[in-house]
């Protein structure tokens, strides 16, 4: 007989994975471009159905449009423009822009994102080491805009470096009663900021979306300031390092690495911390958040082979699995980094291919994170 406590254990996850598998079921259902398309056929468009839960939103509700804008070009890499909209039952709404260009047989990389979101949250102070409940996190919401273009050349082989702009319009509504979120908090009533950066990229993956060989370097570094209308002067620096091998026919193994470090005057939504869905899959956005984050992440991906039980065109290429394990943790400065204090976050996940002959794919992993089990669902890969 199972005990109370199993009972309760499985009964949660049901709820959680419930609508994972809903949206999962859904999407391998409905055609994805305006009718069913043979995998060599060029791919226009593609519809996704947002439906998922997890603890800081409750059910969120939407939909995510991709336009392919070069789905025959065999000289470029695959270029697109996305478009997301979701609403939360707990009043958390998001509308994202996001296009993608590669330009003059991939001499430039454009990329840009544009946002709106009217966002309630939880503020559970700084640090790595305090497990505030969510119960006890001062509550606000912020409203606003934000946004970003970079623009990259090729300067040469696989190394490309350009120039980036950026900025962030937020009011914040404070709603806390625990006094975590005081006046001397850097960015509490939110403002404007505007920065200006530099990107460079050593890119030698087999493919963006689904790479199965191949390393990934990338150095960023932006800079705020009052001369160019910023509220707040702080900068920001971010590393990244990823390295893809190949296992079996149709698997590979990721590993990555990412820094970010951030000195000055920094608003603390600004602060660097695990988004939950690319990094700590399924932690709340914002639990652990500090000036330095430290990330590394491990991977195993792989689609299923070509059998003839999933010719239907719907199907045929499109399926694919992955299993990951992260750690990650912030904190105050560079030397306080410790082994002890890595978060674990380990999970399983589904792929559909939205896009067979580039594989981007529609992503949707169930992580085991801080004591629980929640969904993160997305487009693209994690990393």
């Amino acid at each position: 007989m199972k005990s109370p406590c199993s009972i309760q254990v499985l009964e949660s996850l049901r709820r959680r994975l419930f609508p994972v598998l809903a949206i999962a079921a859904l999407a391998s259902l409905c055609p994805l471009s305006a009718q069913a398309q043979a995998t060599s056929d060029p791919q226009h468009w593609a519809f996704v159905p947002i439906l998922i839960s997890n603890a800081e939103t409750g059910v969120q509700a939407g939909a995510l449009v991709i336009r392919f804008l070069n789905p025959g070009d065999t000289l470029n890499k695959s270029s697109t423009l996305g478009f997301a909209a979701r609403i939360s039952q707990k009043g958390q709404v998001e509308v994202n822009l996001f296009p993608e260009w590669y330009l003059r047989r991939n001499l430039y990389h454009v990329t840009a994102d544009l946002n709106y979101i009217q966002w309630p949250a939880d503020y559970y102070g700084l640090g790595n080491g305090s497990d505030i409940p969510k119960d006890s996190a001062d509550k606000y919401v912020a409203k606003g805009v934000n946004g970003d273009v970079t623009v990259e050349r090729e300067l040469f082989r696989h190394f490309s470096a350009g120039p980036q702009a950026l900025f962030k319009y937020e009011s914040i509504e404070d709603k806390g009663t625990h006094g975590l979120l005081t006046d001397t908090v850097p960015g509490k009533t939110g403002g404007f900021t505007s920065g200006i950066g530099a990107v460079m990229t050593y890119d030698g993956r087999d493919a963006i979306y689904w790479a199965r060989r191949g390393c990934f370097l990338r150095a960023n570094s932006s800079w705020y300031r009052s001369a160019w209308g910023s509220g707040y002067d702080y900068d920001g620096y971010t590393l990244e390092a990823r390295q893809f091998l190949p296992v079996f026919e149709t698997g590979a193994v990721g590993v990555s690495a990412t820094l970010q470090a951030m000195a000055g005057d920094v608003p603390f939504r600004d602060l660097p911390t695990a988004d939950g869905d690319h990094t700590l899959r399924g932690l709340v956005r914002g639990k652990y958040r500090d000036r330095n984050l430290l990330l590394v992440q491990g991977e195993y991906k792989s689609y299923l082979p070509d059998w003839s039980w999933l010719r239907h065109p719907w199907i045929r290429n499109r399926l694919g699995y992955a299993a990951f394990a992260e750690a990650g943790q912030v904190a105050h400065t560079l030397g306080g980094f410790s082994l002890e204090e890595f978060r674990p976050d380990f999970g399983v996940g589904l792929r559909y291919a939205m896009n067979p002959a580039q594989r981007m794919n529609i992503r949707v992993d169930i992580g085991f994170v801080d004591g629980g089990v929640a969904p993160a669902i997305n487009i693209k890969e994690a990393f």
